[in-house]
């Protein structure tokens, strides 16, 4: 009878003492998570510790919806219909390249001057330029001495190199050719999708090591790349476009606007750009 009694005894202590272990280990992990989801990382913040100068982001949310181009061979049905027409086109019609009959001289300042870019978008208006009131200015490559035109489709630059006009510069900043791909007439596919910021693209290449201590990054830029590629038609997604200046070198880095991976390309390029006027836009 005794031994019953201790028994019991001991089952009821050792339940309270279970009991009193669970719970507390309950409440610990309770106030860990409590602490720890209050702990919001501010990588501005860090990024200024590195010296990262970073440039005004936007406070706007941004929708924009994918486009779509189909397959087609307008550059080569249309070569014929150009005004001094002194080029030739690659055999698959997407690439036409042409050597002007007389260079066009630009400032003989450093940088592109906006009398430069105005002198070369009435160039691109011009009969000389097939389809060119599709294309704008998006940047100068004063190391490479080429200009690029980008396609504007939805508002947007096209600016994966589908869809562009490069000018090649001599040494005495005259304009002496270019180069036009042409994505084609673009439609709008499906509705506008909410994108992540520009803030959010530039912290994303900072937590994956992607801008180094002392960098420079400039404005990003909303844009279109091709995402997918098939026979009879191409798809565009909205993409943040960042340019990161460091030790005098430029790089290119391009993070999908939707599920803010990483773009990894060849179309990289590191070599002193002016930035881009292409202003950023939102739908």
């Amino acid at each position: 009878m005794d031994f019953k009694r201790i028994q019991i005894i001991f089952i009821i202590t050792f339940l309270f003492l279970n009991t009193f272990l669970i719970v507390t280990y309950i409440d610990k992990n309770k106030n860990y998570y409590s602490s720890s989801s209050n702990q919001v990382i501010d990588f501005s913040k860090e990024m200024e510790n590195e010296n990262i100068k970073l440039p005004k982001f936007s406070e706007n949310e941004n929708k924009v919806p994918y486009v779509q181009a189909e397959t087609h061979t307008l550059l080569e049905d249309n070569v014929d219909q150009l005004s001094n027409h002194s080029g030739v086109i690659e055999e698959d019609g997407s690439l036409y390249s042409s050597l002007l009959s007389k260079p066009l001289a630009l400032s003989e300042e450093t940088e592109l001057t906006k009398e430069d870019i105005e002198l070369l978008t009435e160039f691109v208006l011009s009969e000389q330029v097939l389809f060119g009131a599709e294309y704008r200015y998006f940047n100068y490559n004063a190391t490479n001495q080429q200009i690029t035109f980008a396609q504007i489709a939805n508002n947007i630059p096209i600016a994966d190199g589908t869809s562009e006009i490069i000018f090649h510069l001599n040494n005495k900043k005259e304009v002496i050719s270019y180069d036009q791909t042409y994505a084609g007439p673009v439609t709008v596919q499906g509705e506008s999708r909410t994108l992540i910021t520009d803030k959010n693209a530039v912290e994303i290449l900072y937590q994956n090591d992607e801008i180094p201590a002392n960098a420079t990054v400039k404005k990003p830029v909303l844009t279109y790349s091709k995402t997918l590629s098939l026979q009879k038609l191409s798809m565009y997604a909205p993409v943040w476009y960042i340019q990161i200046i460091n030790s005098g070198n430029t790089e290119f880095k391009r993070v999908d606007a939707l599920s803010g991976s990483i773009i990894r390309s060849n179309t990289s390029d590191t070599s002193k750009v002016q930035e881009s006027e292409v202003s950023e836009s939102s739908n």
